[in-house]
């Protein structure tokens, strides 16, 4: 234990900053004696870890870094992302050489980054939630990303690195999942998703159901979290609360095991539906592993699919008829142009209900079309 203490730095919790803020004591030991002491910003992606407790910071580089890897950074050139949301849920402006506590983890956005976990050289943040990588292109319409410098590894009381997914995720001995499981799938980003999700777990809500709202797929982020929660779902949870930073560059075996646990721990809830969203859209890696597997689509019960356009619903709608599953609706974006909505009409019979205002139109269809499954 001696050896690693002469390269880690003690994370001293017992001052205090407020509720959001830390201090590092930085004796005068090696890598280490030249850094003044701070306050650190705790992200919103490190949320599991009790930082009142006693970790270590070992400057060391001597890992080869993974996704889920927890880690001490220090902000250099902000950019795009000027506020980092914090462990309570405080959304703090960066200041340049403020201290963070970030997670390691990859990134698939077309409307924003394309980030990998590559090395410690070249970080960047990728999410507002505290997620950092190496950024391997950008949207032309995003800013470029805040770059942050790597200073060390999170260590517990035993020397261990801290990784979220070694810490958070266990696969479940037994699955007994929901009855009734709606995915909500999208054309592309920025479909209407997560909106359409929210809407319709609340229409579902007024109509005396009992409903669990789950993010299966996407980058660590609050602001999903929180609009599942501000439905009033009896269960809401996300990939993040299971150590996943992100589900980017997931195996195949990790995201049905993801599957089974969420849902899993979903159904102790006794929803009458649970509402799931897959992030990003129908050509991306992770979704279409996850409609390929055979054992998760023995489990869903239909589809609601959003588009930005008739062209793209009508896509989708033939990707996801060809591969055998049934649609319940069509909704998000597309549903705020009635010539849009017009268009659609005219290629395929598919409902289409507006996500926008009155959520009651989408719940009614996910209702009967439940009805005609029994």
């Amino acid at each position: 234990m001696s050896g690693y203490q002469m390269n880690a730095v003690a994370i001293d919790n017992s001052a205090s900053y407020g509720n959001d803020v830390c201090t590092l004591g930085f004796p005068a030991v090696q890598n280490v004696e030249s850094l003044p002491a701070a306050p650190i910003k705790w992200s919103w992606s490190c949320r599991a870890l009790d930082k009142q407790d006693h970790w270590y910071v070992d400057s060391r580089k001597t890992f080869d870094p993974q996704a889920g890897d927890v880690v001490l950074v220090r902000v250099k050139n902000i950019r795009n992302h000027s506020r980092i949301m914090t462990i309570n849920g405080e959304r703090l402006r960066l200041y340049p050489n403020d201290l963070m506590i970030c997670v390691l983890g990859n990134r698939y956005a077309t409307d924003a980054f394309e980030g990998e976990v590559q090395s410690l050289k070249r970080l960047y943040l990728l999410t507002g939630a505290g997620m950092i990588g190496t950024v391997l292109s950008r949207n032309s319409g995003t800013k470029p990303p805040t770059e942050v410098e790597f200073l060390g590894y999170l260590m517990d009381r035993k020397g261990n690195r801290v990784n979220l997914k070694s810490l958070q995720y266990r696969p479940p001995l037994q699955t007994s999942l929901p009855a009734n499981i709606i995915f909500v799938i999208g054309s592309g980003m920025n479909s209407g998703k997560t909106t359409t999700v929210t809407k319709l777990i609340r229409g579902l809500l007024d109509k005396g159901l009992k409903v669990a709202g789950c993010k299966l797929t996407g980058s660590v982020s609050h602001r999903d979290l929180l609009e599942l929660k501000s439905t009033g779902a009896q269960d809401v949870r996300d990939f993040s609360d299971y150590g996943f930073p992100s589900t980017y560059l997931c195996s195949r075996e990790e995201l049905r095991g993801l599957f089974n646990s969420m849902l899993s721990d979903a159904a102790k809830s006794e929803p009458d539906v649970a509402v799931v969203e897959v992030a990003d859209g129908l050509l991306q890696r992770e979704t279409r592993m996850i409609l390929e597997d055979a054992k998760i689509k023995s489990h869903i019960k239909g589809i609601v699919l959003t588009a930005a356009c008739a062209s793209s619903a009508i896509y989708g709608i033939e990707q996801l008829k060809n591969s055998g599953y049934d649609l319940v609706a069509v909704s998000g974006i597309i549903t705020n142009s009635p010539l849009y909505i017009r268009e659609l009409s005219e290629h395929c019979e598919v409902p289409v209900a507006s996500s926008a205002e009155n959520s009651s139109e989408l719940a009614d269809e996910v209702v009967n079309f439940l009805q005609k499954k029994q």
